[in-house]
């Protein structure tokens, strides 16, 4: 008899569930436009196969402090049909069902989502707290596999975040006093929520997150003088052979931008940070964080909240994350034909600034997820016209 999948809960999780908390629905959520008529049957029992072989997908929370853990619930994610036919696909506005909290305790922690309308839609969505976006990524891959006529390849792997970062990295590291400007400037009073915005350019952009980078630093500049700092999440997969995981198995690498600094330095500090694996470095808190009460984790976020917008510093001036480019012929099935791909970044209100990367065809995805209090009277429309107004003005 196969051993029911188990996982510690990490320390990054235990954030995360307090992010959901926070802000709902701290999920990671990708999604592909396309064409077609869904086939439900077809989806149904896809997503049924696809999540026996990735038991990580239909988690449930158990325990208590330290002694938390992830149990394979054995709920097959949900399958919803919604009408997204007055939804633009561009941003929140008319989307009640992307609003929707998944469950960390009862099993209902992923869903697939179909929407119809003029242009298909299948949203794939899964809480942070039990997946990253690869994670996610792993179980979507499956799902087509299946719908395709496939095996899944499935994945079992309990292995966490900081358990994989300490088999190659022993050296940790300190946080960053609340030192780093906004891309937007200061936070609105009284405002609170997050929002998000999708926006387009043509591409393929060769090296496009550290020029994303070398723009940004320049659009929080307009705002005021300070430090940029910004943090890129890498995929720590790479460092086991073979390692199959829906896990949350991403850490942070990070880089400090000057008014001399060019993208070129960006591309090679990156190469330099990953050789050196500093990929692998964590915090002196993260242990610590296992044992803290989640109430007392609340309270300390929610303090974080008024603190970095009074001071209008932050740890990070933003996140950036390039998936890359995504063949679309792998995903296809069901009845639906995929011409376009697109993913949103879970958002909280201590972050001021999270974009997602993404190409296909000629065409490259910029989404930025964000606190509604950064981005009033227009300050994020102005600051994304700008850079990709510039975006392709770099000689390669």
């Amino acid at each position: 008899m196969q051993k029911k999948y188990t996982r510690k809960l990490s320390s990054t999780e235990r954030i995360y569930l307090i992010n959901g908390e926070m802000n709902p629905p701290f999920a990671n959520q990708f999604f592909f436009e396309g064409t077609g008529a869904f086939n439900i049957k077809e989806w149904e029992a896809a997503v049924s196969e696809a999540s026996e072989a990735n038991p990580g997908s239909r988690l449930a929370l158990r325990g208590f402090l330290s002694g938390c853990r992830w149990v394979d619930s054995g709920l097959t994610p949900a399958v919803v049909e919604a009408d997204g036919s007055s939804w633009s696909g561009m941003d929140l506005d008319d989307a009640p069902f992307l609003q929707k909290q998944l469950s960390t305790t009862n099993g209902r922690s992923s869903e697939v989502l179909l929407l119809h309308g003029e242009t298909l839609r299948v949203f794939f969505r899964t809480h942070h707290a039990i997946m990253d976006g690869r994670g996610t990524f792993t179980w979507i891959e499956d799902i087509f596999r299946v719908l395709n006529g496939k095996k899944p390849r499935g994945s079992s792997s309990s292995i966490t975040e900081q358990e994989l970062a300490r088999s190659y990295q022993k050296q940790g590291r300190t946080p960053p006093r609340h030192q780093f400007i906004s891309p937007t400037g200061r936070a609105a009073q009284g405002v609170t929520g997050i929002c998000w915005r999708r926006y387009k350019t043509k591409g393929p952009i060769k090296n496009l997150l550290p020029k994303v980078a070398v723009l940004l630093a320049c659009e929080a500049w307009r705002h005021s003088p300070g430090p940029v700092r910004f943090a890129i999440p890498v995929d720590l997969r790479f460092r086991q052979e073979k390692l199959r995981s829906t896990g949350n198995l991403t850490n942070l690498i990070y880089f400090d931008v000057t008014e001399q600094t060019t993208y070129e330095d960006l591309v090679k500090n990156m190469e330099e940070q990953i050789a050196n694996k500093n990929d692998g470095m964590l915090y002196w808190a993260d242990e610590v964080v296992r044992f803290v009460p989640l109430a007392m984790v609340r309270k300390s976020l929610r303090n974080e909240v008024r603190k970095k917008h009074d001071m209008g510093l932050y740890r990070n001036t933003a996140i950036l994350s390039n998936m890359g480019l995504i063949d679309l012929r792998y995903f296809c099935g069901g009845g639906f034909n995929a011409t376009a791909f697109c993913g949103i970044p879970p958002a909280v209100e201590y972050l001021p600034f999270f974009m997602g990367l993404a190409g296909y065809n000629d065409t490259v995805e910029l989404v930025v997820s964000m606190p509604r209090a950064l981005a009033t009277d227009g300050r994020l429309e102005k600051a994304m016209e700008g850079i990709i107004g510039e975006l392709h003005s770099f000689s390669s």
